[in-house]
Order: structure tokens, then sequence, then C-alpha cells
């Protein structure tokens, strides 16, 4: 699970990188308006856009991790529904609880007669 959950998440985070390219308007917007919130408390606008970019990819990286954690439950989901179809296929047992205490029986038995 450990593997698929990474590979789903370079998966995600490849995707939504490609839409969040620079000179993108709302990318751009989105990095302003972060910019003019981190200015007060950064050491100034150069600082403050680097902290704005920071954030953003951030906010790429938990939103493609947390589509490729949905992933992970939409695999156990399915393997569980086919291995419930699986188990409703399957035909009754030729053997049953009942004849096994016969069968252990029986070697013994065969055993005592030599």
């Amino acid at each position: 699970m450990g593997h698929f959950l990474a590979q789903r998440e370079k998966l995600h985070s490849n995707l939504m990188g490609v839409h969040v390219r620079d000179g993108d308007w709302l990318t751009g917007q989105n990095i302003h308006a972060m910019t003019a919130g981190l200015y007060a408390k950064s050491s100034g606008l150069a600082t403050a856009g680097a902290r704005a970019v920071d954030l953003i990819c951030r906010r790429v990286r938990l939103q493609a991790y947390s589509l490729s954690i949905i992933d992970g439950f939409l695999l156990i989901a399915w393997s569980c529904v086919c291995a419930l179809l699986l188990v409703a296929l399957l035909r009754k047992s030729p053997l049953s609880y009942g004849e096994l205490s016969t069968i252990r029986q029986a070697p013994a038995e065969e055993k005592e007669s030599k």
C-alpha cells in the first residue's frame, strides 16, 4: 500500500503541477495575495514572495497526498468488492466438518487392522 500511495502521489502531483504554472493568472493572483498577507511578518517583499511560493508548493503537495489517500481507499473498497464476489461464487466444499472426524478415524483403523 505504501508503494501504491507513493506512486499515486507522484501522479497527482504531476497532474496538478501542470495546472500550476508561472504566468498563469490564477497562480499569479494566489501568489500576490499570499505575498500581501505574508509581507507584514517578513523581512522584505522578496522574502514574502518566496514564502508565498513555498506555501503554494506545500498546498499542492498536500492536495496530491490527499488524492492519493482517496485512491488507496478506493483500491481497498474495490478489492473487498471483488473478494466478496469471489466468495459468493464459491461452490460448496465436497468435504464437510462432520466428515472430518470419520476421515481421521479411518487411517487409525487401517493401522490397527494391519
